[in-house]
């Protein structure tokens, strides 16, 4: 993560969005579920709403199969 810092946190019941930003890939979407795992989908976004919406996405489709 060479050059890449954090530049938003999210906090929701039981779950942590953490966006983080490097210049040359863009933003990425991080979550820290009740168990303190840490999760990434992997993709890279061109902007920080985007990539929180993808995490938040994420955790409404775990509360509803």
């Amino acid at each position: 993560m060479e050059n890449t810092h954090f530049v938003q946190l999210s906090a929701l019941p039981g779950w942590i969005i953490g966006i983080s930003h490097n210049q040359h890939d863009g933003y990425q979407c991080w979550i820290i579920n009740s168990e303190l795992a840490v999760l990434n989908d992997g993709y890279c976004y061109s902007t920080s709403s985007a990539a929180l919406t993808a995490g938040r996405t994420f955790i409404e489709r775990q509360h509803n199969p």
